[in-house]
């Protein structure tokens, strides 16, 4: 057999598994159609999802966290859930983003360095955030995140290392917070300064919470044996973890049976 047949023999058949291989991708990109919870569904036929935070869950790596978040948002607008919004950990404010124009008139305050890390916070960490340095999600600012929200005059920045940037606050309390600081220290402060403040059926979400992420799972572990609700693991793509502050027991009434 000369060189050449040969060469014909493999392009021929190196085509021949790549149709294969596309028509078996085809098959299964049709069988397997993606993947929505009905109550989304229910609502976008309703026209109650803002058209810019459809087209935003349509782009999105993580479907599963825009999906949370937007339900965590509707059950505590349904239940009459009292309180400020917040987040700890703004970076560029895309979380933010998704936040704000689903409640949109609640007040929402950003904490964050826009610095990046503070050095201390990073004395200690171990796994992946052990690679990271001071500078490491600093190419972001204030200014950045006001035009992303819309000068929105609902939208509180607090710019500066937390908890001090809670200083002079006064009695908050809020109804919805995102802790996304990958760190331990800032998490265990966000979840010591935040869990006193939020309302019955209010919700506290930790983001990446994995083995990757050792401090800040650390912080959850240690701070969920002082209070008496369990975390509720979210399966987005990063780890999700959620404290929902219990209602307090109705009180038994007379006469009820044993």
């Amino acid at each position: 057999m000369s060189a050449l047949l040969l060469l014909e023999y493999l392009i021929y058949g190196a085509s021949g598994l790549l149709l294969l291989l596309g028509v078996k991708y085809l098959w299964l990109s049709l069988r397997q159609r993606p993947y929505h919870p009905d109550p989304w569904l229910k609502a976008r036929e309703k026209g109650d999802i803002p058209e810019d935070v459809l087209r935003y869950e349509r782009k999105s790596s993580d479907k599963v966290r825009v999906y949370n978040i937007w339900y965590q948002i509707q059950r505590i607008q349904q239940e009459c859930v009292k309180g400020d919004f917040a987040e700890l950990g703004v970076y560029k404010g895309e979380s933010a983003w998704l936040m704000h124009t689903l409640a949109p008139t609640r007040t929402f305050h950003l904490f964050d360095t826009f610095k990046g890390f503070h050095k201390d916070d990073l004395k200690y960490e171990t796994g992946e955030a052990a690679t990271y340095d001071w500078h490491d999600f600093a190419d972001t600012d204030e200014e950045l995140v006001r035009r992303k929200l819309g000068n929105s005059q609902h939208i509180q920045i607090h710019a500066g290392y937390f908890p001090d940037t809670t200083d002079g606050l006064g009695d908050l309390t809020f109804s919805l917070v995102n802790i996304d600081a990958d760190l331990y220290a800032p998490v265990s402060a966000g979840l010591n300064y935040f869990y006193p403040r939020l309302s019955t059926g209010g919700v506290i979400m930790v983001h990446d919470y994995t083995y990757r992420w050792e401090g800040l799972r650390r912080a959850v572990d240690e701070f969920i044996t002082t209070i008496p609700e369990n975390i509720i693991h979210v399966p987005d793509r990063f780890g999700t973890v959620m404290i929902i502050k219990n209602k307090p027991a109705p009180a038994s009434q007379s006469g009820a049976p044993h």
